[in-house]
């Protein structure tokens, strides 16, 4: 006997809105819902699968599962084992479409079971960052700027992330700066010594 599995249909119909609003539409992602949903029965029942219409494996149904090993229909695919075709979205395509777990006593036509594969869900859409907050300026901000103009250039040029020790270059250049020196003197002198730390002539 065939599992009933509606409370599934439900619970994946709400964890994935945006494949279910695609299903059976025909559009690119008309099939995701469907792979889905079946991924996640197999897991719980191996004998769940996708259903290719008509015995196609190619064609797959974009509203409803295949059931292996009972059922009416049969599976020419498979040396015309039975199968069960069970349809999940009633209305499907429509804007009415609902939940459904209607298992077919009386199949038109045989069904291919087609086992389900690895689904990449779609990720919902992310909020945006928050803007980064605008500080206000601080006398000096540019003069102070030249030291990590320098040295961030040449931590790249020796091919060196930045790094804690960085502090100490800016900490020695603006003590100098603020006992007297100006700044480009200042940036001449202790560039000189992360220059030779850093193995550049």
């Amino acid at each position: 006997m065939v599992p009933n599995m509606l409370a599934e249909v439900e619970k994946i119909k709400r964890k994935f809105p945006e494949a279910w609003a695609n299903a059976h539409t025909g559009n690119a992602h008309t099939e995701d819902f469907i792979r889905i949903l079946a991924a996640h029965l197999h897991a719980i029942d191996p004998k769940f699968g996708n259903n290719g219409k008509r015995g196609n494996p190619d064609d797959l149904s974009d509203d409803a599962l295949n059931y292996k090993g009972e059922g009416p229909g049969h599976d020419p695919t498979n040396g015309n084992t039975p199968v069960t075709v069970i349809d999940v979205i009633g209305a499907a395509g429509s804007p009415g479409a609902y939940p459904t777990w209607q298992v077919f006593d009386n199949l038109p036509g045989p069904g291919a079971w087609v086992k389900p594969k690895p689904v990449v869900a779609p990720v919902p859409p992310q909020p945006p960052p928050p803007p980064a907050p605008v500080l206000p300026p601080y006398p000096g901000d540019q003069v102070f700027d030249q030291i990590g103009v320098a040295l961030f250039a040449d931590y790249a040029l020796a091919g060196q992330p930045p790094s804690p020790g960085m502090g100490r270059w800016i900490g020695r250049t603006v003590y100098d700066y603020l006992a007297g020196m100006p700044m480009d003197q200042s940036i001449t002198k202790h560039r000189a010594e992360w220059k030779a730390a850093l193995g550049l002539p």
